[in-house]
């Protein structure tokens, strides 16, 4: 297991310890952890848009691989957790595909987070100030270079057989949609989350439930489209399935930290963050992969390169950085 899934372990508290909002949400999110089998299933269930004719299609990620992923937790402070996933894909024997691997999205656990990055438009995050309501955990998901996706806050519940996590917020459409499923006719969703961690942490199973309404943004006009029903099942596997995960983050986690703390100086809450899609330019990610690949090997311990590094990093971030939005 990594380090920092080792230190996430020693700082935990023991079961049966005193509980506390940060106690029960270090928990749960500590259940989060090791090596699953992830299925992901996405069906339209009800359509709110006159004339618009439901897909008939399942996403069903599963249908003929299976789609795994190694999550580790780093604690950045006694109450603050960072879970980072790696993905890949196996043949149905069992064998992983080579060259699948991938960092997939992050998520920021945070309790009584000051602010949080509301997304509100295409392209565009306001800063909402949640010191007026503590004691909630912040879950900030993040796009596949560790910039912002979508945020919510609320508490981790004390009164269920299981811990869940339930919260609603707008966000981008998802990548599984653009990419698998060719869709292009609505921008952004109406994510509905319910997160269930099931057995005790550590060894135990974990569902992710959503009810998302897929909704057209234009103009500052926010039309319903249609509601879909998802769930996102995690199956706990030995940690030894995720071997080949474990083997591709090792060498990249020295870059992967500068990139978080590069993030961290950006988003720092004082104010709004607008992307623009430059002309010609693949999305920024591919930058950012492709900085990272060039990264290896080097000792960003080194102070000259380590800076010299983060200076790319925010090279990249200003390249696909837009104007401050004005609301209408």
């Amino acid at each position: 297991m990594l380090l920092a899934s080792l230190v996430l372990l020693a700082w935990l508290p023991a079961a049966g310890a005193d509980e506390t909002p940060v106690s029960r949400g270090v928990q749960a999110i500590r259940g989060m952890t090791g090596c699953f089998l992830v299925d992901y299933s996405y069906v339209e269930v009800e359509d709110l848009k006159p004339g618009y004719v439901r897909d008939p299609r399942v996403y069903d990620v599963n249908r003929d691989k299976s789609a795994k992923e190694w999550i580790t937790a780093e604690v950045l402070s006694p109450q603050r957790i960072w879970l980072r996933r790696i993905l890949f894909l196996a043949n149905l024997d069992g064998t992983t595909r080579s060259g699948t691997e991938l960092r997939h999205q992050s998520e920021d656990w945070q309790y009584d987070a000051p602010f949080l990055y509301d997304f509100v438009a295409p392209l565009t995050w306001h800063v909402r100030d949640l010191k007026a309501a503590p004691g909630r955990w912040t879950r900030r998901v993040t796009n596949l270079d560790d910039g912002p996706r979508y945020q919510c806050a609320a508490p981790w519940s004390d009164d269920r057989a299981y811990p869940e996590w339930s919260c609603s917020n707008y966000a981008p459409i998802p990548g599984r949609e653009t990419r698998d499923m060719g869709r292009s006719d609505y921008q952004t969703l109406q994510r509905g989350t319910r997160i269930v961690i099931y057995g005790p942490a550590g060894g135990g199973s974990w569902i992710e439930r959503q009810n998302n309404v897929k909704t057209i943004d234009r103009e500052g006009t926010r039309t319903p489209l249609v509601r879909e029903l998802g769930k996102n099942w995690y199956v706990r596997l030995p940690d030894s399935e995720c071997a080949g995960a474990q083997a591709f983050a090792a060498p990249r986690q020295a870059f992967w930290t500068l990139l978080r703390e590069t993030w961290d100086g950006v988003l720092d809450g004082s104010g709004p963050f607008v992307e623009r899609l430059p002309a010609g330019q693949p999305p920024r990610f591919v930058k950012m992969f492709e900085l990272e690949e060039e990264t290896m090997g080097k000792d960003l311990s080194d102070p000259a390169t380590r800076e010299l590094t983060r200076r790319r990093i925010l090279e990249i971030i200003k390249e696909y950085r837009g104007q401050e939005y004005r609301a209408p």
